[in-house]
């Protein structure tokens, strides 16, 4: 009889009590096992004796940030290269979210959580890390991969935070056909959603150029 697979396990890191309390209770009730941080040194000896599939994490943590936390991760190399990192943040700017996203953030969640928006999130990446695993296919897009002008336009400008209407009146073109753009890009660098395509425009080198 074949082995029944563990469930997902999520890395929740939050300060306030309550909102560690509602995502440990929402998304245990979904079947995930959840751990649990209230500031980056905690997060980190969790981390030393776990491997979770995703790090849900508060940007506004004491001591160190979480982008802190999570520029130090990576450069050390305690962050699993399969584990998904989603920042939890009250600030809605551009410059926090791009700020995230070049510490390796692999997506961002505003507060207060939607939850249905969280759940969403949650399946998606873990369909995408299984896909990865499946694949043989290159975890990232090739710098090789060939963009027209307009497609690099259009990737400057997601790196820049620019919704589908202001990117259609930035180059005076019609939305839908940013849309077209969008999901050609998508395909052609093998992502999922837009900060995967702004951390791909800021490895590229677009996300600060002017359009």
């Amino acid at each position: 009889m074949p082995r029944e697979c563990p469930p997902p396990t999520i890395l929740c890191v939050e300060d306030e009590e309550f909102i560690l309390d509602e995502l440990e209770d929402e998304l245990s009730s979904r079947g995930y096992r959840v751990l649990t941080a209230r500031d980056g040194d905690a997060a980190e000896r969790v981390l030393a004796r776990h491997r979770p599939d995703i790090v849900l994490c508060d940007v506004m943590l004491p001591g160190r940030s979480g982008f802190e936390l999570l520029e130090g991760l990576r450069a050390s190399g305690r962050l699993a290269e399969t584990t998904a990192f989603i920042f939890l943040t009250a600030l809605s700017d551009r410059e926090p979210h791009l700020a995230g996203l070049r510490a390796g953030a692999d997506d961002y969640l505003t507060k207060p959580i939607d939850l249905d928006l969280l759940h969403l999130k949650i399946e998606n990446t873990l369909a995408f890390a299984l896909r990865q695993r499946n694949s043989v296919a290159p975890a990232w897009p090739s710098p090789d991969v060939h963009l027209s002008r307009r497609e690099e336009q259009v990737l400057a400008l997601l790196g820049q935070g620019e919704r589908t209407g202001a990117i259609a009146s930035r180059l005076a073109i019609s939305e839908h056909t940013v849309s077209h753009y969008i999901k050609e890009l998508y395909r052609k660098l093998g992502i999922n959603n837009r900060a995967e395509a702004a951390r791909v425009a800021i490895s590229r080198g677009l996300a600060g150029s002017r359009v």
